[in-house]
């Protein structure tokens, strides 16, 4: 398809792309949202995927949930089954029972609704766990992960993001809704700090204002002194490496730990998702939200958009989440902001009958007649290593360059970029 890139409601070609992008990584402001789609190609699961796998493993599954009827035959055979609203409907349906079906002694617990319920409960919370690994369970916590060359485009991302910087320039935002590790990893692996609000030497707690403080070169003289060593990382929707317990403040502990002490026994089929602090998938996120720490993760991440000159690069995103997408739609009230959009479904959307949530947010962020916003289609051509390859290398400019002509030719490529 040679059509596949949109800014505004217009066709734009590959090439004012790309002159595009390079004017958005010269921006004061630059940030990257990332999803579920962003991990697929280092071991992680789509919504689909996690479907498919929660089945795989317990095959009743279906038949359990057509009979308190949280699904339809007709979601089964599409394999169209939003994980999501799922999980939200089975907790939301075990709190009722748990209130007006006292357990009968003389039954089987898991014959019972609430032992049936719990049981599907913890087969979603396994399956959506095991996406979050990346690896698989056995090379979770292992020392070396974040050698493997499966986090080959992670590492790609953050050094182009924080090479495209220049002395002065806030250093990446980082946004995801996914729990797993591989931006850490990742930074690990190439010596990049990641500032996500935690810190402590043996107990690393969440201190919101290590967000306003950043890393520099003492020993550095000029502008060196002030270049780029980190960046900002903001999990959404938390981690699995968070936990609480007992209503203390959250922490976060090593991988290996959290692999001994909860995802193991989950896996193993312990019903310890209780007792881990992490928002796992489901509709009634947002009222999740209102805790500390992700009411502060939310308020930079609508803080961040309403900066001026800002540009947010968003891939691996299905706008599944009402909350978020508010949040995006609102901060178009930024004249300065610029959205650029990678969506492989794109091309479907016009072919679609019933267009689910996801699919009406995006269709009406390509129907409006904004040059703010820029979407990619084009199946592979927005999947996540071909996103990290179409970020430019840093600009370089002339070792005699003048400071006025430095920022003369760099608001040169701002405009260029926004009269495409």
């Amino acid at each position: 398809m040679s059509e596949f890139i949109y800014q505004g409601s217009s066709h734009i070609s590959e090439k004012d792309f790309k002159s595009h992008l390079g004017s958005l990584c010269q921006l004061e402001n630059i940030g990257v949202l990332l999803g579920a789609g962003a991990s697929v190609g280092c071991g992680g699961m789509t919504m689909k995927d996690v479907w498919l796998d929660a089945i795989d493993s317990t095959p009743n599954l279906p038949t359990e949930l057509l009979v308190f009827k949280l699904i339809t035959q007709e979601n089964v055979n599409n394999q169209d089954v939003n994980v999501e609203q799922l999980l939200d409907q089975v907790t939301q349906y075990l709190s009722v029972y748990k209130k007006t079906s006292p357990l009968n002694t003389e039954t089987d617990f898991e014959s019972q609704p609430v032992g049936k319920l719990q049981k599907i409960l913890l087969c979603l919370y396994q399956s959506v766990t095991k996406a979050a690994l990346l690896v698989g369970q056995e090379a979770f916590g292992d020392e070396g992960l974040g050698s493997q060359d499966k986090f080959k485009y992670h590492r790609e991302l953050l050094e182009k993001l924080i090479s495209n910087r220049q002395p002065g320039q806030a250093a990446p935002m980082l946004f995801t809704t996914n729990y797993d590790l591989s931006l850490e990893w990742a930074a690990e692996e190439i010596g990049i700090q990641l500032v996500n609000g935690f810190s402590g030497l043996h107990t690393r707690t969440f201190q919101p204002q290590n967000f306003d403080l950043s890393f520099r070169n003492v020993n550095a003289k000029g502008e060196a002194r002030f270049g780029h060593y980190h960046a900002y990382l903001h999990k959404l929707h938390g981690s699995l490496s968070w936990i609480q317990e007992h209503d203390r403040d959250i922490k976060e502990i090593p991988s290996a730990l959290a692999k001994s002490r909860y995802i193991d026994p989950l896996l193993s089929g312990e019903s310890v998702y209780d007792k881990q602090f992490l928002i796992y998938p489901g509709a009634n996120k947002y009222h999740h939200t209102i805790g500390f720490v992700y009411g502060e993760m939310f308020r930079r991440f609508s803080e961040f958009l309403s900066k001026p000159q800002t540009a947010i690069f968003v891939n691996g995103y299905g706008f599944g989440d009402y909350h978020i997408n508010r949040i995006i739609l609102g901060a178009l009230l930024n004249p300065s902001l610029h959205i650029v959009i990678f969506y492989p479904e794109l091309d479907t959307i016009s072919t679609t009958l019933n267009l689910n949530e996801a699919q009406k947010c995006i269709k009406k962020l390509k129907s409006l007649s904004l040059n703010q916003i820029t979407i990619v289609g084009g199946d592979a051509k927005a999947y996540f290593d071909s996103f990290v390859k179409y970020i430019p290398k840093p600009v370089l400019f002339p070792r005699d360059t003048s400071t006025q002509e430095l920022i003369s030719a760099i608001n040169d490529l701002v405009q260029s970029g926004n009269q495409i």
